[in-house]
């Protein structure tokens, strides 16, 4: 789902106690994922070195339309 270009995207930016607990559900998982890798996202070009921000799309049900994206910003440690 990580494909779906940010243009195309119906804007609604929501903090996360404005969410339902299904539509938090679905961030966590997000966030479980990107956890496990950072890289999982789609880089956002013209991001300040070393720091790249990072969009990751996910559906809200298997068969939903809607989607939840998260933007992230990850600066790899030395050791990464």
């Amino acid at each position: 789902m990580n494909d779906v270009p940010l243009e195309e995207a119906e804007p609604a930016k929501k903090a996360f106690g404005d969410l339902t607990e299904g539509e938090r559900e679905v961030v966590r998982d997000a966030l479980l994922a990107i956890g496990r890798d950072p890289a999982v996202g789609r880089a956002i070009p013209g991001w300040r070195p070393p720091s790249v921000e990072y969009t990751y799309t996910t559906p809200l049900a298997r068969d939903s339309a809607e989607a939840i994206t998260v933007v992230y910003t990850h600066t790899p440690r030395a050791w990464e």
